[in-house]
């Protein structure tokens, strides 16, 4: 059997094997796995191949790269081919016939249907429809973003369709790149990378050009909820027809229809990938406080997604050991601090003695959960809790004493993610008015959150979860995997 067509498989820099390729860490969600031993070899073989990658030359190693695929630890290299892909690109409009000029133009070559959803200038609409050689259906009701991509999906008939906002441009190759991903028959769903079109260099514009909503980062990922990548924008998004969810876009939804409908077609067992090293390009929309608007609206969709995905959307996810112990740095209690981390190291001992992992990854575990449950609550408390943040950052430089530590801890919480992501994107504002403006975008978010749950009478979209985890009764060693991927 010949595996010169097999798809070239990169690993995932951020993950890292331990024991001679016994055990990895990383994946999505992030975790400990423990490798079969077939795949060690690979695993091992493909961190040593770097960004080069590797294509698997026979069966064994094919069953290799589909577990580390599927588990996140490693990516298809997108390996651009060209064919006659039987896809229809559905391009949603409202109006903004300049913009939707651009998108047309980016498409040309493309078999494309444009979804009038009930233009004010209909006319206009049409005549750059025809211009670029597009088909048009007309909505005579507005029914939103997902009320058009199923008008779209029902007056189409091929095997994939792509989804092209209108304020969005995709460049030529975008097909050739990303459609080979479906080689892989469990893959339901792939998307670019979307970055702004920059065309001046003013404020706003730079805080976007690191900063954007639909910007989903420079790392390959496979979707899931709880993961790495949670969702995708549906602003540039190619679907195989067979893995649509039962009635495609939830028309219900103004806002978050695309974030449902990929979590929906995930829960079914499909698999959608975000493959970065395609780029398309959307159009900015007014200043600064237009960017504030969209970022409320986005927050007002978290609760009827929560509704329909309950705890999909939860805030923050924390150790109460980890809380119990920041709490004992804030009193100077280190007693506190020993008992609650003791614990906490004690759990993660238990659960790596019973997958039989190295010893050295307690130490490794303990500092990650740390680091991760810092991020989560200066998270949320530049979000949906953000009067409460706002309120500490500003006791924060005068606060003394115990309370003040408490104060202090949050606010670095809060304020320390922002200034790392301000070192490491180079966004050309200085520090200050970058945390200030993620600071205002974030808060903007918060309270679309905080509007809807008093509208919907609902706080479960803003509920934290705090976890107690206690070691087992008795530490049984767990046997080998017949699957070759065990998280614990």
């Amino acid at each position: 059997m010949s595996y010169e067509h097999a798809p070239i498989v990169v690993w995932d820099q951020r993950a890292r094997l331990w024991s001679s390729g016994s055990f990895a860490t990383g994946g999505s969600p992030w975790g400990l796995i423990r490798l079969k031993p077939a795949m060690q070899g690979f695993a091992q073989e493909l961190v040593a191949s770097g960004s080069r990658g590797l294509r698997p030359t026979s069966e064994s190693e094919m069953r290799a790269a589909r577990a580390l695929v599927h588990r996140g630890l490693a990516h298809p290299q997108s390996q651009q081919r060209q064919h006659q892909w039987d896809v229809e690109v559905v391009v949603p409009a409202h109006d903004r016939v300049d913009a939707l000029d651009d998108c047309l133009r980016s498409l040309q070559g493309f078999r494309v249907l444009v979804i009038d959803d009930c233009s004010q200038d209909s006319s206009a609409v049409n005549e750059v429809v025809h211009q670029r050689d597009a088909r048009v259906i007309v909505r005579e009701v507005n029914g939103g973003p997902a009320a058009a991509r199923n008008t779209g999906i029902a007056a189409t008939e091929s095997e994939f369709i792509a989804f092209v906002d209108s304020d969005c441009t995709v460049p030529s190759s975008l097909l050739d790149a990303l459609m080979p991903l479906f080689d892989d028959p469990i893959v339901g769903a792939v998307a670019p990378r979307i970055r702004p079109h920059i065309e001046d260099d003013g404020l706003t514009t730079k805080f976007e050009a690191v900063a954007s909503a639909l910007d989903m980062g420079a790392h390959a990922e496979v979707v899931r909820i709880g993961g790495q990548l949670a969702y995708l924008p549906a602003a540039v998004l190619i679907v195989r027809r067979s893995a649509f969810p039962e009635g495609g876009f939830d028309e219900e939804l103004r806002l978050g229809e695309d974030v449902d409908f990929i979590w929906r077609m995930v829960e079914q067992g499909w698999q959608v990938r975000y493959e970065p090293k395609v780029i398309a390009e959307h159009e900015l929309r007014g200043d600064f406080l237009a960017l504030i608007k969209r970022r409320f609206d986005y927050g007002t969709s978290a609760v009827d997604l929560d509704l329909r995905h309950p705890g999909a959307l939860t805030p923050a996810r924390v150790s109460g050991w980890n809380l119990i112990a920041a709490a004992g740095v804030a009193m100077g209690q280190p007693g506190i601090v020993l008992s609650a981390l003791g614990t906490a190291t004690h759990v993660l001992q238990d659960k790596l003695h019973r997958e039989h992992a190295p010893v050295v990854l307690t130490p490794f575990f303990v500092g990650k959960t740390l680091q991760a449950d810092a991020r989560a609550v200066g998270h949320v408390l530049r979000r949906e809790y953000w009067p409460i943040g706002w309120m500490l950052l500003a006791a924060s430089p005068r606060a003394k004493g115990v309370h003040g530590r408490v104060v202090k801890l949050a606010a670095a919480a809060m304020v320390v993610p922002l200034l790392h992501e301000w070192r490491t994107t180079k966004p050309g504002i200085d520090p200050v008015r970058f945390v200030g403006m993620r600071l205002l975008a974030d808060a903007a978010y918060g309270s679309g959150v905080l509007v809807k749950s008093a509208q919907r009478r609902s706080i479960r979209a803003m509920k934290p979860q705090v976890r107690f985890p206690l070691p087992a009764k008795s530490v049984t060693p767990s046997p080998a995997s017949d699957k070759g991927v065990v998280t614990s």
